[in-house]
C-alpha cells in the first residue's frame, strides 16, 4: 500500500471531511443564518474559524493515530485486513505523527482562543488531547466510560462551532446593538433591541445543543454497536467493555434504549414542527432519522454475526449524517419563513 494512502486510511480521512462539514454547516446553516435574518453578521473571521476547524480535525486524527497504535493487538482479531500501524508505517512513525499534529493543534488553538480574547478556551483542545491518548490506554477498556468519552468528544464538533462565535458576539453585544441602532426603525429602542439580539443568540445555542446533543446520542449507539462487532479481540485481549462483561444481547438493548431516547426527542421536536406548519422538516426527520433509527433497533434484534454489525455501523454513521445535513434544510425553512 502507498505509504499516503495508508495515512490517510490510518486518520480515517472520511470522518474527517464529515467533522469540517459538521461544523462549518453549524457556522453557517445555523449561527450564520439566524444571525443574517435579524441584520446581524458574523463576528470570527474566516481564518480564525479555518484555523479552530483545523485543529479540531488534526486533534481527532491525532487520535485515531494513537488509538490504533495502541490496538494492534486487538485489531489483529477484529480487522486483520485493515492493520495499517507495524505494517504500512512504523510505529516510531506513528508516535511522532501523534506528538507532532497533537502539539500543532494545540499552538493553532491557543492562538484561536487569543483571537476571540479568551486564552482558557484552549483547554478544551488540551483536555481532549489528553482524553484521546487515555481513552486509547484506559477508557475504551471500562464499560460505556469509553463510549461515553467518545461521545463526548464527538459532540464537541458541533458545540465549539457555534460557542466560539457567540462568545465573541456577546462579548461585542453592546457595540453591535450601537451599531444596529442607526438602521431600525426612529423611537425603537436600545433595550428592545438588546432584547431581541440577546433572544436571537438564545435561539442559536438551544440549536448547537441541540446538534450536540444528537451527536453524544447517535456516537453512543454507534460506539456501542462497534464494541459489539469487536466482542472476540476485545475479550481475548482483556478489554471491559459492554459486551464483553454483560453480554451481546444486553449490549444490543442499551444501544436500542438509547436510539429510542433519540426517536422520543426527535419526536418532541417533530410535534412543535406540525405546530408550527413546518411538514418539509417534519417529513425530513421522519424520512431520514426516525425511520432508519427503528430499522436499526429492529436490526440489532437479528443481526448475530460481525458483519450484521458493521453494516449497522455504517448505517447510524448515515443517520448521523442525515442529522447533519438537516442543518442546510433548516436554513431553508427559516429564510422562507421569513
Amino acid at each position: 500500500m502507498n505509504p499516503l494512502v495508508a495515512f490517510f486510511k490510518l486518520i480515517r480521512l472520511p470522518n474527517l471531511l464529515i467533522i469540517v462539514l459538521t461544523q462549518y454547516v453549524i457556522r453557517y446553516a445555523i449561527v450564520g443564518s439566524f444571525l443574517g435574518l435579524s441584520g446581524f453578521e458574523l463576528l470570527m473571521s474566516e481564518l480564525d474559524f479555518f484555523l479552530l476547524s483545523l485543529s479540531t480535525v488534526m486533534i481527532a486524527a491525532a487520535g485515531y493515530i494513537i488509538n490504533d497504535y495502541f490496538d494492534t493487538k486487538v485489531d489483529r482479531v477484529n480487522r486483520p485486513t485493515k492493520i495499517i500501524v507495524g505494517k504500512y508505517i512504523k510505529r516510531r512513525v506513528c508516535m511522532g505523527a501523534h506528538i507532532v499534529i497533537s502539539g500543532l493543534a494545540l499552538i493553532i488553538a491557543a492562538y484561536v482562543a487569543y483571537k476571540v480574547g479568551n486564552f482558557k478556551l484552549v483547554l478544551i483542545q488540551l483536555i481532549s488531547v489528553g482524553t484521546l491518548w487515555y481513552y486509547s490506554v484506559s477508557f475504551k477498556k471500562r464499560v460505556l466510560i469509553g463510549n461515553v468519552v467518545v461521545a463526548i468528544l464527538a459532540a464537541l464538533v458541533p458545540f465549539v462551532a457555534g460557542f466560539y462565535e457567540l462568545l465573541l458576539q456577546k462579548k461585542q453585544a453592546i457595540e453591535i446593538v450601537n451599531i444596529t441602532m442607526f438602521y431600525v426603525e426612529r423611537g425603537t429602542s436600545f433595550e428592545d433591541v438588546m432584547i431581541l439580539f440577546q433572544q436571537i443568540l438564545a435561539n442559536i445555542f438551544k440549536w448547537v445543543v441541540g446538534f450536540s446533543v444528537f451527536a453524544f446520542l447517535s456516537t453512543m449507539v454507534r460506539e456501542i454497536i462497534k464494541d459489539i462487532e469487536d466482542y472476540e479481540g476485545d475479550k481475548k485481549y482483556g478489554s471491559n467493555t459492554l459486551p464483553v462483561v454483560y453480554g451481546q444481547i444486553k449490549a444490543k438493548r442499551v444501544a436500542q434504549m438509547i436510539a429510542l431516547i433519540m426517536m422520543v426527542l426527535l419526536g418532541l421536536l417533530q410535534y412543535k414542527q406540525l405546530q408550527s406548519n413546518d411538514t418539509t422538516s417534519f417529513m425530513y426527520f421522519l424520512f431520514a432519522i426516525q425511520i432508519p433509527l427503528g430499522y436499526i433497533c429492529f436490526q440489532l434484534n437479528k443481526a448475530t454475526e460481525k458483519k450484521d454489525y458493521s453494516k449497522l455501523s455504517t448505517y447510524t454513521k448515515l443517520v448521523m449524517l442525515g442529522g447533519i445535513l438537516y442543518a442546510l434544510l433548516f436554513t431553508y425553512t427559516l429564510y422562507s419563513a421569513s
